[in-house]
């Protein structure tokens, strides 16, 4: 029973699991800070998962796939920040629309572009090699988790201690956090409101690129329709349940990577697969659920002892 829910198979695939994840989340845990819903991160994760599989079509090349892809996501937040910055259009609205466009102009591209419908594979489009760490591959356990996964997940990993620095210990993540908290009051002391949360969306939306080059080139090698199904829905609870705060926020990411991977286990088992697709949409209400009530009593504390 411990193997089935602890074993190493499980720990590794909820290390992969919640890669795309935690690279949204990380994203967007910067525009949470700046006071900016982001709704839209799934549209990034979407147009970067066709354009890293396509540019590693062509070019053959990891590499290369990751560079379009993450031109591709950045260029569709600059679009966001555009209608929500400039325009001042809703957010949600403008969020919503992205992710519609998304899953509509990757289909279209798909057929436009490969002659395909579905599913694309093609032996042309190269994917990250797994990486074997020496000695640490033949700890029992340990090895047989973190030896063999491919740099995206280390670059995954490596990045949650960069975005938490960046937001709690510099002074871009001081002026960032000021703009959240109060707009009006950050510019009175000199601080360009806009720029920051410019700045905060453009980061969402390159490392959502990296997000949605996992799901192509982070080992399947291959493009299906509506290949994202949802993680940018997931990241956005993540970052809500982290508040933004990107070491509570990665926990919340490795939940969701170790439900989806143990859901994977229990259909194994012969569990419905009905119940188990479900599994990781209902755990993370779950925890959505929990973190409401917990917030909403902690603000009931300081009201009392303020």
């Amino acid at each position: 029973m411990l193997e089935l829910f602890l074993g190493p198979l499980v720990m590794a695939s909820t290390l992969r699991l919640m890669t795309p994840v935690l690279f949204v989340a990380m994203g967007g845990a910067f525009g949470h800070k700046a006071n900016v819903l982001n709704i839209g991160l799934e549209s990034f994760m979407a147009f970067s998962a066709f354009f890293a599989m396509y540019g590693s079509y062509l070019f053959e090349n990891p590499w290369m796939g990751l560079v379009f892809g993450v031109t591709s996501s950045a260029l569709a937040s600059c679009i966001f920040a555009v209608f929500v910055l400039y325009f001042k259009s809703n957010s949600v609205v403008v969020g919503i629309s992205l992710n519609l466009a998304g899953w509509g102009a990757t289909t279209f591209l798909l057929d436009a572009l490969l002659d395909t419908r579905g599913v694309f594979i093609d032996p042309r489009i190269k994917s990250f090699g797994s990486i074997k760490i020496p000695v640490v591959e033949h700890i029992p356990y340990i090895g047989e988790v973190v030896s063999g996964q491919n740099i995206l997940i280390w670059l995954s990993i490596a990045l949650v201690i960069a975005a938490y620095v960046a937001i709690y210990k510099t002074s871009f993540g001081l002026r960032l956090r000021g703009v959240g908290i109060k707009a009006v009051a950050a510019q009175t002391v000199g601080v360009d409101s806009v720029r920051y949360q410019w700045i905060a969306i453009l980061l969402g939306g390159i490392f959502s690129g990296f997000g949605g080059a996992f799901l192509t080139i982070g080992g399947s090698s291959m493009f299906t329709e509506n290949i994202s199904a949802g993680k940018g829905f997931l990241a956005l609870a993540a970052i809500m349940v982290g508040d933004g705060n990107p070491v509570k926020t990665a926990l919340a990411c490795l939940v969701f990577g170790y439900t989806q991977a143990l859901s994977v286990t229990l259909q194994s088992i012969g569990l419905p697969s009905q119940i188990v697709i479900s599994i990781p949409y209902l755990i993370t209400i779950l925890i959505l659920f929990v973190s409401a009530v917990v917030l909403e009593k902690k603000r009931k504390w300081k009201s009392i002892y303020s």
